[in-house]
């Protein structure tokens, strides 16, 4: 069910959701939420990508621009048992080249960032890795 209501930005660009929205969409203390800010058109989108507990990391991966990359990516990401929970990807044109920028969950997996690292750096079509703790 989509709500619209107006808040009032409170000091430091704080904005105060409604309790009963907020346990709705588990807006509680320690959740992880993706917000995408559009400064020319002036909009924010929030989204809940997790909730309390979660070991959030951000995969950087660039790729050669080929059929599969993505799919290497993913599947080494789910062998290893982290959960991807939002992914984007976008090609570099002029390098034949493509960015891929994942939020993951690894509180279920037991490998550590250098060695999840070192296994993506295994797939051919990869070029660079940056694993960023986010929590």
């Amino acid at each position: 069910m989509r709500e619209y209501f107006i808040v009032k930005v409170k000091e430091n660009g704080k904005l105060e959701i409604p309790l009963e929205f907020a346990y709705e969409i588990g807006l509680v203390e320690g959740a992880y939420f993706l917000v995408e800010v559009d400064t020319d058109l002036k909009e924010m989108h929030v989204e809940r990508v997790a909730l309390p507990g979660k070991k959030l990391v951000e995969v950087e991966v660039i790729v050669e621009d080929k059929p599969g990359a993505l799919a290497k990516v993913s599947g080494t990401l789910g062998r290893l048992g982290i959960n991807i929970l939002f992914n984007e990807a976008e090609e570099l044109e002029s390098l034949g080249l493509s960015a891929i920028v994942a939020i993951v969950d690894m509180s279920e997996s037991n490998i550590s960032f250098d060695d999840l690292k070192k296994e993506l750096e295994k797939i051919k079509e990869v070029k660079e890795v940056k694993v960023l703790d986010m929590t």
